[in-house]
């Protein structure tokens, strides 16, 4: 049989736990989470210079890595040449056609010299278009050779390295834009009817900011299960609908896969 003060202990610790599991009303678990920005090489081919480290901050347009170029930029100097041969065949075409135009008016050559020239001088300027547009394609596979940040960021990782050969289409940096850190956070079917897509939020986590709040951005439509991250023993298998916030300021202080405590703020006291 059971002693009396093992029963009590039984009984208080039973309630200790219960009260652990309980939450205030319209507060939720939930976490950090990123939608990362991997930036890929256009082109296949050697690593020659990594601009980034892990860690560094870069701006729009920056440098991040760029492959070998030697047969690029051979082609793009051979472009360049045929273009300024082609700009002087033109130039010699012109001014042969606008003396030959001045003869046949003075009436010492025939009309058919006249159009000769006029011929040589349109296919001249053909040709130099060709070869301006040849010019631009071997600038632009050039550029392709070289990736830039698209948006203001974070490195959060860098994937290959120098003398590594990397195909089209592969990542080679990881960026992480302030703009696309988030709090994930997961709502019973219950409580769902207290929120709304644009509702303020309030964020509390170690470390980060005083009074941090978020906006709703979206509201899952389909229940799922409590993820295992978050779940406790009275909670794992109930049906839940995932809900996002946006930190209204300083989302740097969120760390992808940081807890995170979410409550609402009433409609009146954000």
């Amino acid at each position: 049989m059971m002693r009396l003060p093992s029963l009590m202990f039984a009984c208080v610790t039973a309630l200790l736990l219960s009260a652990c599991d309980e939450r205030p009303d319209n507060s939720w678990q939930g976490y950090a989470e990123a939608d990362y920005v991997r930036v890929a090489s256009m082109e296949s081919g050697i690593i020659e210079k990594i601009a980034v480290e892990r860690g560094d901050r870069v701006r729009a347009g920056t440098p991040l890595f760029r492959l070998e170029t030697t047969v690029e930029e051979a082609a793009s100097a051979a472009a360049q040449a045929n273009l300024e041969a082609a700009k002087a065949t033109l130039q010699e075409a012109e001014l042969e056609l606008k003396r030959k135009l001045e003869l046949h008016r003075r009436g010492n050559v025939p009309q058919a010299e006249a159009d000769t020239a006029r011929a040589r001088s349109d296919r001249a300027g053909a040709a130099m278009l060709a070869a301006a547009a040849a010019l631009d394609q071997a600038k632009y596979r050039l550029a392709r050779r070289e990736s830039h940040a698209p948006t203001s960021a974070i490195v959060q990782d860098v994937l290959f390295r120098e003398g590594e050969t990397v195909v089209a289409g592969q990542p080679v940096i990881t960026l992480l834009p302030p703009g696309n850190i988030k709090v994930r956070f997961f709502v019973p079917e219950a409580e769902l009817a207290n929120l709304r897509h644009g509702a303020k939020v309030r964020l509390s986590c170690s470390n980060c900011p005083p009074d941090a709040t978020g906006t709703i951005r979206f509201i899952s439509p389909e229940a799922e299960f409590t993820p295992p991250v978050i779940y406790s023993d009275r909670s794992k298998e109930k049906l839940v609908f995932m809900v996002e916030a946006t930190p209204d300021a300083e989302p740097e202080a969120f760390h992808p896969g940081q807890p995170a405590t979410v409550s609402l703020i009433p409609p009146g006291a954000e």
